[in-house]
């Protein structure tokens, strides 16, 4: 029934040790997901705490048993320059599909 809605699933892991609050890097983490969505490879973000870019190489990369593509965030803070890095990973193979790639 689901593959009639174009149901996409899937993970986003985060790895930072950023100062940002918790809203912010969530913020980041859903445009990742919309740049993954859309194919963007670069995208200017801005905060309340921060500005700076989000980016991606298109690189495939592997965290224990899950792999995606990653997002880079380079960012200008009030505590200075900070990054952040989303490992993007989808469980369908497109829209339409149930079938998993892990």
């Amino acid at each position: 029934m689901l593959e009639h809605l174009g149901v996409r699933w899937g993970y986003v892991f985060l790895r930072t040790a950023s100062r940002i609050s918790n809203e912010e890097l969530r913020d980041l983490m859903v445009q990742a997901v919309e740049m993954y969505l859309n194919g963007e490879e670069e995208r200017k973000v801005r905060g309340d705490s921060f500005e700076g870019r989000l980016h991606t190489q298109q690189r495939y990369e592997v965290l224990g048993e899950f792999g995606g593509q990653r997002f880079d965030a380079d960012l200008d803070t009030a505590y200075g320059r900070d990054t952040a890095a989303f490992l993007v990973n989808e469980q369908t193979e497109g829209v339409a599909s149930t079938m998993s790639r892990n």
